[in-house]
This record gives C-alpha cells, sequence and structure tokens, in this order.
C-alpha cells in the first residue's frame, strides 16, 4: 500500500462520523490506526508517524515511509473537550473542572491514554498533543493566540484565561511533560560504554544536567503562574522505562551510539534519569506554597529492578503503557486527584 492510501485510510478513520461515540468505539479506532501507523521520535524529541513496519533506526526511515496527517497526533482531543462541556454543563457533575497539558501520555493516538481514563468520569479539558515538548507547550501560549483546526484555543494560560469567565471555571490543572525533551537527546546524555566505568555512572552530567534544568524551570514558571491564578497543578513523575535492545527510543540509540550493552545496563542508566526527573518535580511541588503536588508513578507499571524488567504485558513499547498498563498508572494518578483537586 502506498503512503498516500496510508494516508487517506487514517483520515477515513479519524474523521468518521458517529452519532453514538462511545468507549469501545474509540478503542476500536486505535486499534485500526495501529495496523496502518506506528511512532517514532526524531532527535529533538518530536515524535512523528511511519507506516507499519518502517525501520525503527531514525537513519534508515526514507521519505516514503512518513506518514503526514497532521490531525492524527491528537484525533481524540475534540472528543475529550466534547465530553469536558457536556459534563460541565451537567448540574449533577460535582467533580472537579480540570485542564490538563502534555504529551503523549496524555495524548496517545493509537493507546487508551491518561486522558481516556480520565474523561470516563471526569470534567477534564485536553490541550495535550502526542509528541509536543516544552518548547511547542511555551510556543502555543505565545501571542496572537493559535487555534487547533477545529478553531478552539491552544496554549494552556490562553485556554484557562478563557475557561475562567464561564460559570464553572476549572480550579486544577493536569501538567505531563518534559519527557519527550530528555528521550530525544537520550545519547548525547550517556557516556560511551567502557567495562572499566562503574555501572551507575554513566550519565552524562554536562550534557544532561542542563536539559534537565530547562525543563525544571518550564516547570517551576507554568506552576508558579497557575498557582498566582488560584489553581491547583498536579505534576506527575514518568514511570521507570522498558528499554529494549531494538527499541526505537532509548535501545537503538544507546546501543548505535554509545555502545551500551544489553537492556540491563540501560535500565539502570535511564532509572536515575527517572528519579533525577521525579527529584526536581519534588522539590518544585514541596516550594510551591500549596498550590503544585506531585504523583509519583515510578513503579507502577516499570520496576527499580534493572536486571529483569517490568511486566511486557504492561507496556507496548519502550516508553509508552498498554492499555493496561495506562489503566493502572491511571488508578494512581486518580487517587491523587481525588485527594488534591478541586
Amino acid at each position: 500500500m502506498s503512503t498516500r492510501e496510508i494516508e487517506a485510510q487514517v483520515r477515513a478513520i479519524i474523521n468518521r462520523s458517529d452519532a453514538q461515540f462511545t468507549w469501545d468505539e474509540e478503542r476500536a479506532r486505535e486499534k485500526q490506526l495501529s495496523e496502518l501507523v506506528e511512532l517514532r521520535m526524531d532527535h529533538s524529541g518530536n515524535l512523528f508517524f511511519v507506516r507499519k513496519g518502517a525501520p525503527k533506526d531514525l537513519e534508515l526511515i526514507s521519505p516514503l515511509d512518513r506518514v503526514v496527517v497532521d490531525d492524527l497526533y491528537d484525533w481524540k482531543r475534540p472528543r475529550k473537550r466534547q465530553r469536558y462541556l457536556q459534563l460541565k454543563a451537567d448540574h449533577k457533575y460535582s467533580g472537579p473542572i480540570m485542564v490538563a497539558e502534555g504529551d503523549s501520555w496524555f495524548e496517545h493516538p493509537l493507546i487508551p491514554d491518561l486522558l481516556d481514563w480520565a474523561g470516563k468520569g471526569y470534567a477534564v479539558l485536553s490541550l495535550a498533543r502526542a509528541g509536543d515538548t516544552w518548547s511547542n507547550i511555551l510556543d502555543e501560549d505565545s501571542d496572537p493566540p493559535k487555534k487547533y483546526s477545529d478553531g478552539t484555543l491552544m496554549g494552556l494560560v490562553h485556554v484557562v484565561n478563557e475557561e475562567d469567565t464561564t460559570s464553572r471555571p476549572p480550579g486544577t490543572i493536569l501538567l505531563s511533560a518534559g519527557g519527550n525533551d530528555l528521550i530525544g537527546q537520550i545519547s548525547k546524555c550517556v557516556y560511551n560504554y567502557d567495562s572499566k566505568r562503574p555501572q551507575d555512572k554513566y550519565i552524562n552530567h554536562a550534557e544532561f544536567d542542563p536539559i534537565l534544568s530547562l525543563i525544571l524551570l518550564d516547570y517551576r514558571s507554568k506552576t508558579t503562574q497557575l498557582g498566582a491564578r488560584g489553581k491547583k497543578v498536579i505534576l506527575h513523575s514518568y514511570d521507570y522505562p522498558n528499554p529494549m535492545d531494538d527499541g526505537q527510543y532509548i535501545g537503538l540509540p544507546l546501543k548505535r551510539d554509545r555502545n551500551i550493552p544489553g537492556v540491563g545496563l540501560m535500565r539502570q542508566i535511564v532509572n536515575q534519569m527517572i528519579d533525577l526527573f521525579a527529584d526536581g518535580l519534588i522539590d518544585i511541588a514541596s516550594k510551591s506554597k500549596g498550590h503544585t503536588h506531585f504523583v509519583d508513578l515510578r513503579g507502577t507499571i516499570g520496576t527499580r529492578d534493572y536486571l529483569n524488567g517490568p511486566d511486557p504485558l504492561l507496556w507496548s513499547d519502550e516508553m509508552h503503557g498498554s492499555r493496561l498498563g495506562f489503566e493502572r498508572l491511571w488508578d494512581v494518578l486518580h487517587a491523587a486527584i481525588i485527594k488534591y483537586a478541586h
């Protein structure tokens, strides 16, 4: 099948209109899409789509492998928005009103993500987009305001400003970002393999620390801005990843570029990175004067056991949970929403 034919089929799936759009129908569409396309990540951390079965190594992907359908990144977002508006208008709904910004953990086009699960019971407006980095998120909040293809506003602060003029404004903001910023540059953050190097000393802090510092600076700036507006902000850690020898996000870059032998050492390296990331978010929450809260997702579907690794049934790839995996992650995030959201 040609790339043009694949793109036509993808558009037909995501644009199909149904009078009764159900959870099962959306899952069926995800399955149909996953039989046509896969995700890849470029060196800037941005995700892009390729035909099913395309090479995992970026250097081997040709223009004919790429599938370009812009609305595919967040094709579920308009339906999440519809659900949000329905619950806001329902006076029987007494749960929190929330806005969420982030990446593919909140808006994954091929798997039921955290916000799919959240939307089953909560009014949550998704501004997330698969592959978004902090640079994307900040750009969406620039002036003049940017809009999605359906005409609705992009930009977290722009949307909060607009929503605050409504009768039931959001009280809670969910943030999930930074993973793409780091994973897209993972090779430069790791030393070349050396049998004499201690296994817990492979992070190249001269490269890693500035990347992490910028991510945390963006988190700190945005949470401070939202806290000043009286919003509760909920941040979460990523879970420990699931490196694979032939994995496009972690395994291939570390093996090809740094000669890292085996997934055990890869797990040890990325687990340390996740811990440093989480420590930074914990610090932001602890100094926020109560407006920002941290949710620890580490060890939910990932594991500290870098020798044996996690249950593969809970993962769809190195970075994203499976349907069951995201459901388990949602259970932990859900408990925090019950505790902190308003």
